[in-house]
């Protein structure tokens, strides 16, 4: 059985940040074949892009901008890998309650992958997992 690896890579993650930094978590999902191959989740800073990447399968690059209340726009770019290049499958945005439950959810033009990605309003997690 093959085994997966995700990455998550940060555009620009500031040095010092204070630890009661309110920001956004993305919980992902990805799915081939019906069958889960990762369940990343990161946080990062309103306004800042996070990448989420299962190696050669599919790619989300996310961004939520600050709210106002618990209202924010986010905005999700999904691409799948074929061919040796990535293809942007969907380009999307919401105005979202980031308290609640929304989510992106998309079938990939593979027709393999799905993925599923839901914002969270959050708190930057400290190096003890709080």
């Amino acid at each position: 059985m093959k085994r997966f690896f995700t990455s998550v890579l940060f555009a620009s993650a500031p040095l010092l940040a204070n630890a009661s930094e309110s920001g956004i978590r993305f919980d992902t999902i990805i799915s081939e074949a019906g069958k889960t191959i990762a369940t990343p989740s990161v946080w990062v800073p309103f306004d800042q892009e996070a990448v989420i990447e299962v190696s050669n399968k599919v790619r989300v690059i996310v961004i939520a901008v600050t709210p106002t209340g618990d209202t924010s726009k986010v905005k999700a770019r999904m691409y799948y890998f074929s061919e040796g290049v990535w293809v942007l499958d969907w380009d999307t945005a919401m105005n979202a309650n980031i308290t609640k439950t929304p989510s992106f959810e998309k079938d990939m033009g593979d027709k393999t992958h799905r993925v599923v990605v839901m914002p969270r309003k959050a708190v930057k997690p400290t190096s003890s997992g709080g």
